[in-house]
């Protein structure tokens, strides 16, 4: 296949884009936070508001209802509120699922595809959530050249930063990855030193 022909496809690098979403587009709504807040757990109705905002202004305002084995026959999260200028008020059920040394994990059944998944997205201009898989978005990652995956990594490291009580282990880990994503910028900012 001649290069022009894969550009005209819109293969790696052509520089065309799609026009689907990607997860940067979409709220997210992840069951372990829910669980590690303990919004989600056996014979328990919690319910809690979530605001998300971008550049500044409000896109976002949910209240999101857990309910388990309380008021409806099956774990269910009811999201209600308004997000992109539009009313949202959907129902997701859950399922749980037992660890072998106790305790449970939790999935959501997609709306979509009846599949189980651990993290709920509503892109722009939709009324309901669903899988990533569901809505066929595509991660933001798969769209960036290796600096901007660099930058992407960086970003995630420094909010994730291992507590001083984490094992040595982990800050080593920490270390190695943290120098990596350092490296690929450093080399990309020589590169665009000697362009000038």
């Amino acid at each position: 296949m001649s290069i022009n022909a894969e550009a005209r496809m819109g293969g790696y690098g052509s520089g065309r884009r799609s026009n689907r979403w990607t997860t940067d587009d979409c709220l997210h709504i992840n069951l372990s936070n829910l669980k590690q807040l303990s919004k989600l757990q056996r014979n328990w109705m919690a319910r809690h508001e979530e605001v998300w905002s971008q550049r500044g202004q409000t896109i976002a305002d949910l209240t999101l209802v857990t309910d388990v084995h309380c008021l409806e026959p099956s774990p269910c999260l009811r999201i209600t509120g308004r997000a992109f200028g539009k009313a949202i008020d959907c129902v997701v059920y859950l399922e749980e699922q037992p660890l072998p040394y106790g305790g449970e994990r939790w999935y959501a059944l997609c709306p979509r595809t009846g599949r189980r998944c651990t993290a709920l997205v509503l892109p722009p201009g939709q009324t309901h959530f669903a899988s990533v898989k569901g809505w066929n978005v595509s991660y933001a990652s798969t769209r960036e050249d290796e600096v901007g995956r660099a930058i992407r990594a960086m970003h995630k490291l420094d909010k994730n930063r291992p507590s001083k009580y984490a094992r040595k282990s982990v800050h080593e880990r920490y270390e190695r990855r943290h120098m990596k994503a350092f490296e690929t910028i450093c080399a990309w900012e020589d590169r665009m030193a000697h362009l000038l």
